[in-house]
């Protein structure tokens, strides 16, 4: 996957998904600047959220609250062409760290037990 978007503007976005959600109109002039489709630019910002993560430079809630902020766009898309990938993904990774499971023990971090392992294997996924 080629990246294309400046990390500032990457950084804004995920800023602004996180405290506001995303709609593909929000996404309109970025595409314009940068002349990118909006799937690639929703899929630049998740590799971007799940990359600082995984880095451990940003932490797992408001990774969780910008996917949650592009969930819309990414369906919207989807309804019309493929849905993004790996935005998806990752979004479905994340969401999995939202809650604890029943036979968990209560000291159990969701976050590392069920979102942390998918987000990787779809990172090493794609670098290969």
């Amino acid at each position: 996957m080629i990246m294309v978007l400046p990390k500032i503007e990457l950084k804004e976005l995920s800023v602004k998904a996180e405290a506001d959600g995303l709609t593909l109109g929000d996404l309109v002039p970025i595409c314009e600047r940068f002349g990118v489709a909006p799937h690639d630019v929703l899929n630049e910002l998740s590799v971007a959220v799940a990359e600082g993560y995984l880095q451990g430079s940003l932490l797992y809630d408001f990774c969780d609250g910008v996917m949650n902020g592009i969930i819309n766009a990414v369906v919207e898309i989807g309804m019309t062409s493929d849905i993004p990938q790996p935005a998806f993904s990752l979004y479905q990774a994340f969401d999995q760290g939202e809650w604890i499971r029943s036979n968990d023990p209560p000291e159990t971090d969701p976050s590392e037990k069920y979102s942390k392992p998918v987000v990787e294997e779809i990172m090493r996924t794609l670098r290969d």
